[in-house]
């Protein structure tokens, strides 16, 4: 008698993707789009790369799946942004938004550095992301600022985009030079201690800033 075959359920189907997405993730942060092969994928997932395929049907759905997992994780971020924007009794801690940001960053690093990529390179899924979803991150803070700066009556028609620039900057920059500041500092620039030192002089100076 031949020895039965395991089923496969809908969790292990639901792994083995998630197997995937994390190695695909792994693999287009440190080498790109176009630089990264599909087998080396499969081999970072250690799985079959005909696997690659059945879930995600090319290497190009695969990319577009790690990018779209990473967005699905920051519409938490942008929705608590905008409830606040609703509710005008509530208080806008700019300082807590960057910490928050900071937390996010240091948990999705390689997502946020194919994101670069695709800014930087022109990427094969630019437009699709900034019209599905980095144009209504920019429309939201834009009705959101004025409560930031209520006593300004005169405004630069892109002066929330700056600003907006501004902040994310702040947050992103320094887990992108993570390898500059690893070799100044000669310490781990991502060790609890570094990033609460981070938190607490940004929560300093932007409260300092908003005033």
């Amino acid at each position: 008698m031949s020895p039965r075959k395991k089923k496969i359920t809908s969790q292990d189907s639901e792994d083995t993707r998630n197997r995937i997405l994390r190695a695909g993730e792994q693999i287009f942060a440190e080498k790109g789009y176009s630089g990264a092969r599909v087998a080396e994928i499969a081999d970072k997932a250690g799985l079959d790369k005909r696997l690659i395929f059945y879930y995600f049907g090319t290497k190009q759905g695969l990319y577009a799946a790690v990018l779209e997992d990473f967005f699905q994780n920051v519409e938490p971020l942008v929705n608590e942004l905008l409830r606040k924007r609703k509710d005008a009794s509530l208080e806008i801690d700019m300082a807590g938004l960057m910490e928050n940001m900071i937390d996010f960053i240091q948990v999705n690093r390689l997502p946020v550095r194919i994101l670069f990529r695709e800014f930087l390179d022109g990427g094969i899924l630019l437009d699709e992301i900034i019209s599905r979803r980095i144009l209504p991150i920019f429309q939201g803070w834009r009705t959101f600022y004025p409560r930031m700066f209520p006593g300004l009556k005169r405004r630069f028609p892109r002066e929330a985009d700056h600003v907006l620039l501004t902040f994310s900057g702040v947050g992103l920059i320094y887990f992108l030079v993570e390898p500059l500041m690893q070799k100044i500092w000669k310490s781990d620039p991502l060790h609890p201690d570094h990033l609460s030192e981070r938190k607490k002089i940004l929560r300093k100076r932007i409260k300092d800033l908003i005033k």
